[in-house]
């Protein structure tokens, strides 16, 4: 089984946030205009565009929300890996949470993959 490692995580969340930044810009929306939105400070979300703070799902879920985007708009390239390899390896990474919390992720991820799906389409 593949595993990611921190080169791999660093760009994605260098990826993620470039998403975010050029989403932000697009919108109009300065980086405190979206912090005062989600709750976070400024230096939050420009540690957050350039990859340096990780989010956990929700406050993934809730930026998009705010700039008012599908959040798979701000996901950047999927592995071309298998579905199931993906779930798999997500599986090991949250395996110590309650069920409760990873059936909400499990969810999220197959929604967002599905919305993906649609917009290649």
């Amino acid at each position: 089984m593949a595993r990611v490692n921190d080169t791999d995580l660093r760009r994605f969340y260098a990826r993620l946030g470039g998403n975010v930044r050029s989403t932000r810009v697009s919108a109009g929306l300065s980086q405190a205009g979206l912090a005062e939105r989600i709750g976070f400070t400024r230096a939050s979300v420009s540690n957050l565009e350039a990859g340096r703070q990780r989010i956990a799902l929700h406050l993934f879920v809730q930026i998009a929300q705010a700039l008012d985007v599908e959040p798979s708009r701000l996901l950047p390239g999927l592995s071309s890996r298998p579905e199931h390899d993906v779930l798999e390896d997500l599986q090991q990474h949250i395996g110590h949470v309650p069920e409760s919390a990873q059936d909400f992720v499990f969810r999220a991820v197959a929604q967002l993959a599905a919305d993906r799906r649609r917009e290649e389409q």
